[in-house]
């Protein structure tokens, strides 16, 4: 299932948009504070669905998509002159204020839609990738995590499936 992040600047804030969200079913998975609470959440769940204010502690909500890139679809819930200050044409926005029903309905929108866009892999494909990531942990001395990230950022940025980076990796011709 894929996993939802919310993240305000304000604790009460963020304790209301969680709680409604949970309240009409769908389970969040962390309450974050700044960016940098969402990135390590991103990294435990390495893709999901953000629903966070246009500014945090320490980021912006642009920064944050930035970062994330194609792991996670990001709504920003702001008043219309903040949303207006996001640059980010991959952010989806929700003028404040707005009704609990709206919420709800955008958020599970955006579950869909990135149901839609994850890849299916079958056991083949997983297990390909399992063996490069090990042997990028091996070799390198990642963690599981940063395997997975150099996997995905290789991937993107040669414009290949991350199972041709994978079989790359074992075939030993390196991310090139």
């Amino acid at each position: 299932m894929t996993k939802v992040i919310v993240a305000f600047a304000e604790e009460g804030q963020c304790e209301r948009i969680a709680g409604a969200l949970e309240g009409a079913g769908i389970p969040v998975f962390r309450r974050c504070l700044s960016g940098a609470e969402v990135m390590r959440a991103l990294n435990l769940c390495q893709d999901g669905v953000l629903i966070c204010g246009a500014v945090l502690r320490d980021r912006t909500a642009d920064g944050i998509a930035e970062d994330a890139g194609e792991r996670m679809l990001t709504l920003v819930a702001a008043r219309p002159e903040r949303l207006a200050l996001c640059e980010n044409v991959n952010l989806f926005r929700l003028p404040w204020p707005f009704g609990r029903a709206e919420l709800v309905s955008a958020v599970r929108m955006l579950l869909q839609l990135h149901d839609m866009r994850k890849p299916s892999r079958d056991e083949d494909e997983r297990e390909l990738i399992e063996r490069a990531k090990g042997r990028l942990m091996e070799e390198r001395g990642l963690s599981e995590d940063q395997a997975h990230r150099l996997l995905q950022r290789a991937s993107m940025n040669l414009g290949i499936r991350m199972t041709e980076a994978a079989r790359r990796i074992l075939n030993g011709d390196g991310l090139r």
